[in-house]
C-alpha cells in the first residue's frame, strides 16, 4: 500500500490532460474535419508515432480555425 501525500498535478500532468481533452473534442466533428485534419498531419512529413502532442494540438487548433472561416 502508498504512503504517498496528495498533492496538485504537476504541469505536465495538467498539460497533458490539456492535450488529450483537445484530441476528445475531435470525436465530435464530421467527416471533412478529419480529413483536414489528417492532411495537415500528413503534411509535416512524419510518422504518426514521431508527432509530438504540441504538434497535434497545433494541427487540431489550424483545423477548428478553418473550418470557423
Amino acid at each position: 500500500m502508498s504512503h504517498d501525500t496528495l498533492a496538485a498535478p504537476s504541469r505536465f500532468a495538467t498539460r497533458f490532460a490539456h492535450y488529450i481533452g483537445e484530441v476528445a473534442d475531435t470525436l465530435d466533428w464530421d467527416h471533412s474535419h478529419w480529413l483536414a485534419l489528417t492532411v495537415r498531419l500528413d503534411a509535416t512529413g512524419k510518422a504518426p508515432e514521431a508527432l509530438t502532442l504540441g504538434e497535434v494540438q497545433h494541427a487540431i487548433a489550424a483545423t477548428v480555425q478553418e473550418a470557423a472561416r
